[in-house]
């Protein structure tokens, strides 16, 4: 009989802690933070915040709690190895397989396969036996996300309070499509390479192919940005409060306008009809000094660009500069702190240097984001698209109506161009899960949270598979996180 050395159990136990850990850091550090801010802004009292840090200590040791979560898959998955190929290697015995039908190789990949399986499968559930709102999102997100200002730990509050009940399931939806959109790029990328090296090795790789290969994170982004932007338009109720919040601070767009588009959208809001939708614009013609017919749908034909435009004159392209400048000071105030923090903990002049650099290129990635926005919007419905197409073909009311917003979400994401690969990346697999969530239901019957689990397990099972057999598959930040875990 042979036993394990203590040496090697710890060893096998270090993944269980070192994720432990890291959900234990991710689910209460930003509880810690928020009432620290608070309570240095005045708004608790030093004992209020004692017992609430307290708390919030204590809720990261639930057994049902996210950190026991990541125990259980990472740990899982390392520890569950062992039997499973004790138990491969029985089954093939049993089925007079040979050592060369299923080569060593194999049998390793399968058992890490349905360790991972079991421990995700195992995890899932014990994650949705809470009662409570778990941090999941929020704690995955942070390994992942780009920069602290698009974070987004929260869920539809709505939603929360119905799965609370424990007759609606959903909570871990947002947790879901994270590993999916992971496995999928950790797939589709494994299938492209291969396809490559075998062109490659031909002599057949193209300058198609090739850009194929490099617009690949970029076309992910513009599609889940451009999803996200149609959503935050029309179905502001399908995004978490926290990241409306933050695209309407970035946009600086005048509410009533959004209204319109929504109106427009639903029906109510008709050109050369009058159905009550006069005021809402009009007020905004007071405020702006603007004659009050340009805000009735019943007279003016279609809105003018200068009402878009919030006050930036009856130029298209002095508005796009005009959003671009606005923007780009918004952006850079929040990438400069960050990039010298980042840079902090090796404070050279390069690294200074560095740290403006990619913070200008992340301002301009952003401003542009929204200038393409707002400038493809005045492009499809004055500027271009009835020159294109005739009003018989395309109606004022068509191009308000929808057209002219899917035009600014087509192009807006492309912007994402202007920053580098290694960054596109990043930003793209961040934005990809919300685009996703989108299209997914909020919240469901329970009885079909068996579905959500399969489809959980099977991602992570894969992700947890190739990080362990090809790390570099495996790619950002989050990639680089789980390998430190599972080293």
């Amino acid at each position: 009989m042979i036993v394990a050395k203590p040496a090697a159990k710890a060893g096998l136990l270090k993944p269980l802690a070192r994720a432990w850990f890291l959900g234990y850091l991710s689910s209460v550090a930003p509880r810690f933070i928020g009432l620290l801010v608070a309570l240095l802004r005045g708004k608790r009292t030093a004992n209020k915040t004692l017992n609430l840090l307290s708390s919030a200590a204590g809720s990261g040791l639930r057994l049902t709690g996210f950190p026991t979560f990541c125990g259980v898959v990472i740990g899982g998955s390392t520890l569950f190895q062992r039997p499973a190929r004790a138990i491969i290697s029985l089954a093939i015995r049993h089925a007079n397989f040979t050592k060369t039908e299923v080569s060593h190789f194999q049998r390793r990949v399968i058992a890490r396969f349905i360790s991972a399986l079991l421990a995700s499968w195992l995890g899932f559930y014990l994650l949705n036996l809470q009662k409570k709102v778990t941090e999941a999102t929020g704690a995955l997100a942070s390994i992942s996300a780009p920069s602290v200002e698009l974070q987004d730990p929260d869920f539809d509050r709505k939603v929360t309070a119905e799965c609370r009940n424990g007759h609606k399931a959903g909570r871990t939806m947002d947790l879901t499509l994270f590993a999916a959109t992971r496995a999928v790029d950790v797939l589709v990328g494994e299938v492209w390479a291969q396809y490559q090296r075998r062109r490659k090795g031909n002599g057949q790789w193209t300058s198609v192919e090739k850009a194929v290969s490099s617009l690949a994170d970029g076309s992910v982004f513009a599609v889940s940005s451009g999803l996200v932007m149609w959503a935050w338009l029309y179905l502001p109720q399908r995004l978490p409060d926290a990241y409306n919040k933050w695209i309407r601070e970035a946009a600086a767009v005048d509410d009533r306008l959004v209204e319109a588009l929504r109106r427009a959208r639903n029906g109510e809001w008709i050109y050369g009809r009058d159905t009550g939708q006069a005021p809402l614009l009009q007020s905004m013609c007071r405020d702006y000094s603007w004659p009050a017919r340009w805000g009735d749908p019943a007279k003016q034909i279609p809105i003018p660009c200068e009402l878009v435009h919030m006050g930036s004159g009856s130029s298209c392209e002095k508005h796009a500069f005009d959003r671009f400048a606005k923007a780009f000071k918004f952006a850079m105030a929040t990438y400069v702190p960050l990039n010298l923090i980042i840079k902090f903990r090796s404070p050279t002049s390069s690294n200074l240097k560095r740290a403006l650099r990619d913070s200008v290129r992340s301002s301009t990635f952003l401003a542009s984001f929204i200038a393409l926005f707002y400038y493809s919007i005045c492009l499809a419905r004055t500027r271009l698209g009835p020159r294109i197409f005739s009003s018989k073909t395309v109606s004022p009311m068509q191009w308000d109506g929808g057209l002219c917003v899917g035009a600014g979400c087509a192009m807006c994401g492309w912007s994402i161009l202007i920053e580098a690969e290694q960054r596109r990346h990043e930003i793209a697999f961040f934005v990809a899960p919300r685009a996703a969530a989108v299209l997914a239901p909020r919240k469901y019957n329970r009885k079909f949270l068996y579905r959500e689990g399969i489809v959980f397990a099977l991602s992570t099972a894969a992700v947890l598979t190739f990080v362990q057999e090809k790390p570099a598959r495996v790619r950002g930040v989050f990639g680089r996180v789980l390998r430190k875990v599972l080293s």
